[in-house]
C-alpha cells in the first residue's frame, strides 16, 4: 500500500471506483444511483420550457467555470482548502457498460456542445454552446425546446421500445452490455447511442406534475424505471409544473459534488431574475423583473402560451439565425430489440414498485428544533440526529445493526469518502436506556452525551483519514491481487450495513442575494435506495433551527421494514431526545 501510495495521487480512491462501483454487475438504478429535490416550497415558473431553459443556461454557466478554472475552491470555515478533483467529470460524463465491468468515459471541455433532451419518448440532439465558444442565452434553449415540444404533433408516434429504451440503463450490466454489443454497435443505434452518451447532460421533460416531496423524490429516483438514463453522470428533470430534480450516477463523484451544482444553478437562477411576467426566459431588451421577496409568498408565474398547440411553423421562425435546430435522434428497430427492452422494462417496473421511499420534514406539524438546541446541550447535531436513527431502528427492528455514515475525505488529494460507524459501545447504552421508561432521566441524559461525544470523535478522525473501513478494503484488494487466504478480510467485504445513512451540506455556494430570501430557500436535500434489501437508506438535512429534512427507504419485499413506521419512529425518537432535555432549558 505505500509504493501504491507513491504510484496514485490516492492508494484507495481509484479501487474504490473500479471496485465498489465499476465491477459491480448489480443495476444501477434505485441500487446506486441517487437523487436530488431543488428548492422547498419555491418554483419560479410553471413554464416546462422556460424553466428547464433557464436551468440548463445555468449550468453551462457553471461548466465554463469549471473549464477555465475560475470555480472558487471549497473551503471548510473559510481556512482550509478540500480537494475539488471530482468536478472534472461533472459534466459530459457517462459510465459504459461492460460484461465484466464497466468503463467511465469523460469528454473534457468543447469536445461536446450539446445536451441529449428527451421527451415523450423522443431523443433530440441540443446544442447549448455556439461553435465560436459562448454558451447560448436561456431564451435561444428555450425556442429549442418549444420547437422539440411543438413538433411532437407532426412525429409519429413513438414505438413502445422508444418509450422504454433508458430501461436498458437500469438493468444489470451485465445484460445491458450484452444487448449494447449486439444492437447498439454499429449504424444508425451507434450513431444515436453516441449522441446521448456523449452530452454534456441529459434533459426529461417529464410530462409528470409531483405535489409532494414523495412524489418528486420516487419520480426523481427511479421516473417508473423508463425515463432517466442511468448511466449519465446526471439528469436534469424538469415536470410539467415546472417543479425540478436531479439524478445522478455514483461511480464518478460523490453527492456533495452534484448538490454544489445544483444549489450553485438554483441560486443563480433566482439571483439572475430570468423569467418575464409571463414566466418565459426574458429576451433583450426586457425590463429587470423584481428579486423575488419570498418563496412562500410569491406565486407561480403563469406559463405565456400553451407550447403543445403552438404551430411548427411559429417555433421555426422563433429560432435565432445562426442557431442549429434540435435533431431528433432515430433509433433502427428489429423484434430481437423490442423483446430486449420489453424485458429491461419489465425488470424495472418492478424495481420501482419495490423501493418504498418517503419524503418528510420534521417540524412542520410539531414545531420542531435543529441545531441551536442541540448545541445548547453539549451534543453534536450529526451525533444527536444518528442516535435518533439507531433509536428508530431499535424500536423498529428490536436490536442494533451496523450503521453506515458517509464522511468526505476530500483534505486528501483525491479523496473520497470514509465509513463512520455510528453504532458504538456509548450510543448501545444510550439506545438502550432511552428505550427503557423506568431508566433515570440522570442516566440518560449522561448517556447521550458520551454517545454525542464518542461521534464527534469517530467523525473527526474519519474524515482525517483516521477511520479504518477503506483500508480494510485495500488491504483486502491487496491479498486478493497477491492471493493471500486472509479470513479476517474477507468478513470485513462481507458486512451487511442494515441501516445507511448520508447527510448533505447545505449552502455551499456564495451568491449576492437579500438575507431574507436566502434563508427562505432552503432544499430538503436528496436521497437514495437501501444498501442492504433488508434494510434502510436515510438521508437527512438539518435545515435550520426549526426543520430537518429526512429521505427514508426500504424494499417492501423485505417483509421486516417499512419506510412510513420507520419514519414515524424517527420522529418519536427526536420527540423523546427533545423531552428529555428541554426541562433544562
Amino acid at each position: 500500500l505505500l509504493l501504491k501510495s507513491w504510484l496514485s495521487g490516492n492508494y484507495v480512491s481509484d479501487w474504490w471506483e473500479k471496485y465498489v462501483y465499476l465491477h459491480s454487475r448489480a443495476p444501477i438504478l434505485i441500487n446506486s444511483n441517487y437523487y436530488g429535490l431543488g428548492f422547498h416550497a419555491h418554483v419560479p415558473t410553471s413554464n416546462q420550457t422556460a424553466r428547464a431553459a433557464s436551468l440548463v443556461h445555468h449550468y453551462m454557466q457553471f461548466k465554463l467555470l469549471l473549464d477555465t478554472e475560475q470555480l472558487k475552491p471549497t473551503v471548510i470555515k473559510g481556512a482550509v482548502p478540500i480537494c475539488m478533483r471530482q468536478y472534472e467529470r461533472l459534466f459530459s460524463t457517462c459510465r459504459v457498460p461492460g460484461r465484466d465491468t464497466d468503463v467511465i468515459r469523460h469528454l473534457s471541455g468543447s469536445e461536446s456542445i450539446h445536451v441529449a433532451v428527451l421527451y415523450r419518448g423522443t431523443y433530440w440532439r441540443v446544442n447549448v454552446f455556439q461553435d465560436s465558444g459562448p454558451a447560448l442565452p436561456a431564451y435561444h434553449i428555450q425556442d429549442q425546446l418549444e420547437f422539440i415540444v411543438a413538433s411532437q404533433a407532426r412525429l409519429p408516434a413513438p414505438s413502445a421500445t422508444e418509450l422504454n429504451l433508458p430501461a436498458l440503463t437500469g438493468i444489470d450490466r451485465g445484460t445491458w452490455a450484452q444487448v449494447r454489443e449486439t444492437y447498439f454497435a454499429e449504424g444508425l443505434n451507434r450513431l444515436s447511442l453516441e449522441e446521448v452518451e456523449s452530452a454534456i447532460m441529459v434533459v426529461h421533460l417529464d410530462d409528470a406534475a409531483p405535489t409532494t416531496w414523495t412524489q418528486t423524490g420516487n419520480l426523481a429516483l427511479h421516473g417508473n424505471g423508463n425515463t432517466r438514463w442511468c448511466d449519465k453522470s446526471f439528469n436534469l428533470v424538469v415536470f410539467s409544473n415546472g417543479e425540478a430534480a436531479v439524478h445522478a450516477e455514483h461511480s464518478w463523484a460523490d453527492a456533495p459534488v452534484i448538490a454544489h451544482a445544483w444549489e450553485w444553478v438554483l441560486l443563480h437562477e433566482i439571483s439572475a431574475g430570468m423569467y418575464d411576467a409571463l414566466g418565459d426566459c426574458k429576451r433583450p431588451g426586457a425590463p429587470a423583473p423584481a428579486l423575488v421577496p419570498s418563496p412562500q409568498d410569491s406565486p407561480r408565474l403563469p406559463s405565456a402560451r400553451t407550447v403543445a398547440t403552438a404551430s411548427f411553423q411559429e417555433k421555426t421562425t422563433l429560432l435565432a439565425a445562426g442557431v442549429a435546430v434540435p435533431q431528433r435522434l432515430e433509433w433502427s428497430l428489429w423484434p430481437e430489440l423490442d423483446a430486449a427492452v420489453a424485458a429491461a422494462r419489465a425488470t424495472t417496473a418492478k424495481m420501482c414498485e419495490d423501493i418504498h421511499l418517503v419524503v418528510d420534514c420534521y417540524g412542520d406539524a410539531s414545531g420542531g428544533y435543529g441545531k441551536g438546541f442541540m448545541k445548547r446541550h453539549k451534543c453534536g447535531p450529526d451525533a444527536w440526529i444518528q442516535l435518533a436513527l439507531q433509536l428508530a431502528y431499535y424500536r423498529d427492528q428490536g436490536t442494533l445493526h451496523l450503521t453506515y455514515e458517509s464522511a468526505a475525505v476530500r483534505l486528501f488529494n483525491e479523496g473520497r469518502t470514509e465509513t463512520i460507524r455510528s453504532v458504538s459501545l456509548e450510543s448501545r447504552r444510550a439506545v438502550e436506556l432511552l428505550a427503557d421508561p423506568a431508566a433515570p432521566r440522570a442516566d440518560k441524559i449522561a448517556a447521550v452525551k458520551a454517545s454525542a461525544a464518542q461521534h464527534q470523535t469517530y467523525s473527526r478522525h474519519a474524515g482525517c483519514g483516521q477511520g479504518v473501513d477503506r483500508h480494510l478494503f485495500a488491504l483486502y484488494v491487496v491479498a486478493q491481487g497477491l492471493g493471500v487466504e486472509a479470513q479476517f478480510l474477507k468478513d470485513f467485504v462481507g458486512l451487511q450495513y442494515k441501516l445507511s445513512t448520508s447527510q448533505i451540506p447545505q449552502r455551499q455556494t456564495d451568491v449576492s442575494l437579500p438575507p431574507a430570501v436566502l434563508e427562505k430557500l432552503l432544499s430538503p436535500s436528496g436521497g437514495f435506495g437501501p444498501v442492504a434489501d433488508d434494510g434502510y437508506g436515510v438521508s437527512y438535512m438539518m435545515a435550520d433551527d426549526r426543520r430537518t429534512f429526512f429521505h427514508v427507504s426500504s424494499k417492501r419485499s423485505a417483509g421486516n421494514t417499512d419506510s412510513e413506521r420507520f419514519k414515524a419512529h424517527i420522529w418519536r425518537a427526536l420527540d423523546d431526545l427533545r423531552s428529555l432535555f428541554e426541562n433544562q432549558d
